[in-house]
């Protein structure tokens, strides 16, 4: 379920920060993400463009098993993300633990027609790479929650990532 921050909140709130200090507070603290960050191998890289913060950004999984979201040129991405503001602040306000739910929360945002929720997904490694930098372990972590949630789109058996792969596919 798409995610809309709350209307009580304080000075720091997710509506008066900035999408790249969001995410940054995300992808540190999100128990979710920082699953999916100890199954992706050193090197695994996304680019990122941001609706609202000027510049190229990346997400990078490091040796430590961390996610890393700096300013900086992506070297070798497997994704490409734009992303828009009101998308950020949607997946951030997910507190959840659960890779499974996380997962679907983000794939509703790529899947959505509100133009200012849609992350738009350029996908650039094959499958192999993918599977290689441990992006598919990812996917698998979400588990029975995921599987339903491609199979309502249409996506079935064990070829459903590749066909949604090649869906993104640039």
């Amino acid at each position: 379920m798409i995610a809309e921050p709350s209307a009580a909140e304080d000075s720091n709130s997710v509506s008066d920060r900035t999408s790249a200090a969001l995410l940054a507070a995300f992808l540190a603290t999100n128990p979710g993400a920082r699953t999916a960050g100890k199954s992706l191998r050193a090197g695994a890289e996304v680019a990122v463009t941001l609706g609202d913060t000027a510049g190229d950004w990346r997400v990078l999984a490091t040796a430590a098993g961390q996610l890393t979201f700096e300013q900086a040129k992506a070297a070798d991405p497997d994704f490409e993300l734009h992303i828009p503001p009101r998308a950020v602040q949607s997946l951030c306000a997910s507190s959840s633990a659960d890779m499974g739910a996380l997962a679907v929360d983000f794939f509703e945002l790529v899947v959505a027609r509100d133009q200012q929720l849609k992350i738009h997904v350029k996908v650039n490694s094959g499958l192999i790479k993918l599977t290689r930098r441990g992006w598919l372990a990812v996917i698998a972590q979400g588990g029975p929650k995921v599987m339903m949630w491609l199979a309502r789109k249409g996506l079935h058996g064990p070829g459903a990532i590749t066909a949604a792969l090649r869906k993104f596919s640039g």
